[in-house]
């Protein structure tokens, strides 16, 4: 007989918050190597960047993979939760909001969850 208690290849986490008078739903797919995380407020599908550490620096070197090259929310994003978590991150933000105090109160919510639920992340 199969072994039943092997842990799923992708695990999903979702939960949402309200933040400066904004509704931010974030969706967490865990990957085995890999994290994949989408936040935003209507459902759209704008942008996605990946960061990663390499040995070549001591930060994790980021890039938009779609979306608007202006647009570095998701790049900024990718690079703190890959330092944080340790492996690469795959971030989509598509907030109608876009200010870089609303993405410092982003990334706040983001490492409280990681931390009240590091399983998830």
């Amino acid at each position: 007989m199969a072994n039943t208690t092997e842990e799923p290849l992708l695990k999903t986490h979702t939960f949402e918050d309200t933040l400066l008078d904004c509704h931010v739903i974030f969706h967490v797919i865990k990957m085995k190597d890999s994290l994949f995380l989408w936040i935003g407020d209507q459902g759209n599908f704008d942008s996605l960047a990946v960061a990663m550490k390499t040995p070549y620096s001591t930060s994790p070197v980021s890039s938009a993979l779609m979306g608007h090259s202006a647009d570095d929310y998701s790049c900024s994003l990718a690079a703190q939760l890959s330092e944080r978590i340790k492996m690469q991150v795959f971030a989509s933000y598509n907030l109608s909001r876009s200010d870089s105090n609303f993405i410092t109160i982003i990334a706040r919510r983001l490492i409280k969850e990681i931390t009240d639920n590091p399983n998830k992340f």
